[in-house]
């Protein structure tokens, strides 16, 4: 299967890979966005950036299961790589959350302001870089200390990150 957040109606929908045709839809609150599968491969986590909450969905019941309450436009999902914990993005809280996997469970909420979208971590996982929507900088974060440590300057609107070498997927 492969999953696609639909902004517009509020859904997601489970693409067939063998067919490739659409097999099931289902709501999961206004605006989703951001998705990430478990290590586990048991549940999606769906960003609702129209809500304070990402969903949690058992995808082979086609059920949301739990709304973990993050803070006002969830909107991305990133491994921190030990597959233990994932960061959440909320871009109009002006936060990022650290979010136990065993539980759901918020660990810390980072502050970074003006729209934190999308985001990055260093292969050694020291350093998340996250994208700040409306101030056009990146903000670098030292893992360590949970504090931003550079702010980068890079023009309109920045959104998608990546590197070549981020920590693992898992």
């Amino acid at each position: 299967m492969a999953f696609v957040t639909l902004q517009d109606s509020n859904d997601i929908a489970a693409i067939d890979l063998n067919t490739q045709k659409v097999a099931w839809h289902l709501p999961v609150g206004k605006q989703p966005a951001g998705i990430y599968m478990t290590p586990d491969g048991k549940n999606l986590m769906v960003g609702v950036m129209g809500e304070d909450f990402f969903s949690v969905i058992d995808w082979r019941a086609r059920k949301v299961i739990r709304q973990i309450k993050t803070g006002k436009g969830a909107h991305n999902l990133q491994s921190m790589g030990d597959g233990k914990r994932v960061l959440v993005t909320n871009r109009v809280a002006g936060t990022v959350n650290i979010i136990q996997l065993s539980d759901f469970s918020i660990a810390a909420t980072l502050k970074i302001p003006n729209g934190p979208d999308d985001m990055e971590l260093t292969r050694d996982g020291q350093e998340l870089w996250v994208t700040s929507r409306w101030s056009h900088k990146v903000y670098v974060v030292d893992m360590t200390t949970q504090q931003v440590k550079k702010i980068i300057p890079v023009g309109h609107s920045p959104h998608g990150i990546y590197f070549h070498s981020h920590a693992p997927r898992t």
